[in-house]
């Protein structure tokens, strides 16, 4: 028989190994709970519940990325510092997001360095995470590494061809660097299919728009400079591509613009001229070079032009223009929902190419 000493101690350590389990089984609740305070931007109080969730299991994985992702989202930078590394430590194969978390924080907490290398360290865990090379993309790009920049930019958007913010940081990197205008036009383009009236809609159609007439000055009535740099017509050092001819159509696309017979179509009638003869030229030079963005953007531009989306796509990229000022695009957009519609199908399902880099 027990001794009642020992059958006390014995009732005691179940009732304590009872209450661990019902504690542990209230971690994952709690941090249903604290993601749902995050997403609503309550951030003080997620983070209430993620170390209610931590007292009750301590060793929660989940839970302690989601506190370090509170801690960033707080700007309490060194504690999102200590809590992602000391969970990367333990676990190397944690997820992307946690170690984008902590390159983050170190970022924000003006280690850029350090920030880069903890983006290198979860890349060699997770080489086909977007959201690593995207971080590292612009850590790269607010140290003025353009090139660098652009080659994890490259990398984001081949890994996902969805994530509209790669392709809005390579276009606009694109169009400041030598011989970049095409592929920065055709980066920016993606990104307003993918976000056509996002609140960063309207500032990448007016870099765009903007693109199109590069070069082009007006100086009277009857007299149009045409300004072509040297180096838009020579290979771009920092991509690989050669986009010469097409550089050279743009701008003399351009300039048919101004020309008399086209005064009374509207300015997206112009750009839609512009861009149509773009895309054929994109279709016609395919495969005449190998670099990034005749890989991977053109053959897109150049197959929608053939299918005869050109008008769903001119139309959707400036719906963000307020219907006061170009009434013809709200027009064009009621009056043809399902073109709309037929071409955005078209274009999620499109196979972008694994192999541009």
């Amino acid at each position: 028989m027990f001794s009642k000493v020992f059958l006390t101690g014995w009732l005691a350590a179940a009732s304590w190994l009872v209450a661990q389990a019902q504690s542990a089984t209230e971690a994952p609740g709690l941090v249903r709970e604290g993601v749902a305070l995050y997403d609503e931007g309550r951030y003080e109080q997620a983070l209430a519940k993620y170390q209610q969730a931590l007292a009750a299991a301590p060793g929660d994985p989940t839970a302690r990325a989601e506190l370090a992702m509170t801690y960033l989202a707080l700007r309490r930078n060194a504690e999102a510092i200590s809590t992602s590394r000391q969970l990367l430590q333990e676990q190397p194969a944690s997820s992307p997001s946690v170690y984008a978390t902590y390159g983050n924080a170190l970022d924000a907490n003006q280690q850029p360095t350090e920030a880069l290398a903890a983006y290198a360290q979860g890349l060699r865990q997770h080489p086909t995470s977007y959201i690593l090379f995207f971080n590292q993309g612009v850590t790269l790009a607010q140290r003025k590494r353009a090139a660098e920049a652009l080659l994890s930019f490259r990398h984001a958007v081949v890994c996902n061809p969805a994530h509209g913010s790669s392709h809005l940081l390579l276009g606009q990197i694109l169009l400041g660097s030598p011989g970049g205008r095409v592929p920065g036009v055709l980066a920016l383009a993606r990104f307003l299919v993918l976000e056509p009236t996002s609140p960063r809609a309207a500032q990448a159609r007016q870099l765009l728009d903007q693109a199109l007439l590069q070069g082009l000055n007006r100086t009277g009535d009857r007299q149009l400079n045409v300004n072509i740099p040297a180096e838009s017509l020579k290979k771009n050092a920092a991509t690989g591509d050669d986009f010469g001819p097409e550089e050279m159509l743009l701008s003399l696309s351009g300039a048919l613009t101004f020309d008399a017979k086209n005064k009374d179509k509207t300015t997206t009638e112009k750009f839609s001229d512009q861009f149509s003869s773009l895309c054929q030229v994109l279709g016609e030079r395919q495969g005449q070079s190998k670099g990034f963005t005749r890989q991977y953007y053109a053959p897109y531009f150049a197959e929608l032009e053939k299918r005869g989306y050109l008008p769903a796509l001119v139309y959707l990229i400036h719906a963000s223009q307020p219907a006061a000022e170009a009434p013809d695009v709200a027009a064009w957009l009621a009056a043809h929902p399902n073109e709309v519609q037929v071409f955005r199908e078209w274009s999620k399902t499109y196979p972008w190419p694994q192999t541009a880099l």
